[in-house]
């Protein structure tokens, strides 16, 4: 399943600049050169800055027997990359800001697409992706420098994570009412 872009305005601009930027499979790269196969990268996730972790969801989100894994990785990609913010606060123009703003439409909206259309097994996948980024260091934000700033963005995942099993019937009549498939 290639992640689907906004056809116009500001969302359009940024999310064919992330493309651009990380390359990912479902886009043409610059180059022309195919970013590496998802588990190339998965091998070292941990050393990968959040962006990559984001083009490595979009990569197995296409592909249907990996979609569940592609939920977890994003949500890896999503907590790694709030924690970098938090902790280094860049600018609102900043590059880093942009383009995490980029990836959360261009592949943040079709992961939670798919993740949603199950909330028990999206609520496992955030919970291994809480579990992975503990278990894991960090080498592009140190998470001991920085350890308010990584429990508030965890927290903050975790308070996802219990609205989502809160309001479960809500998100699947929701889902029904829109033509969205529930699993």
């Amino acid at each position: 399943m290639p992640v689907h872009l906004p056809r116009r305005g500001v969302g359009a601009s940024l999310a064919a600049m992330a493309m651009l930027m990380l390359g990912a499979t479902a886009f043409a790269s610059p180059s022309g050169t195919a970013a590496p196969p998802p588990d190339e990268s998965l091998a070292r996730a941990e050393t990968l800055h959040p962006a990559e972790l984001y083009r490595v969801a979009a990569q197995l989100l296409g592909r249907p027997d990996r979609a569940d894994e592609a939920v977890m990785w994003f949500y890896v990609g999503q907590l790694r990359y709030r924690f970098h913010l938090a902790a280094t606060k860049p600018p609102a123009g900043a590059n880093d800001r942009v383009l995490f703003s980029a990836l959360s439409e261009s592949v943040g909206r079709p992961v939670n697409t798919y993740a949603f259309g199950d909330v028990d097994a999206a609520v496992a996948r955030i919970d291994a992706a809480l579990a992975w980024d503990a278990a894991h260091d960090n080498p592009l934000t140190s998470k001991t420098a920085f350890s308010k700033e990584w429990e508030e963005v965890r927290q903050g995942l975790r308070s996802l994570r219990d609205k989502m099993l809160a309001s479960k019937d809500e998100i699947r009549e929701t889902r029904r009412r829109n033509g969205l498939a529930n699993r």
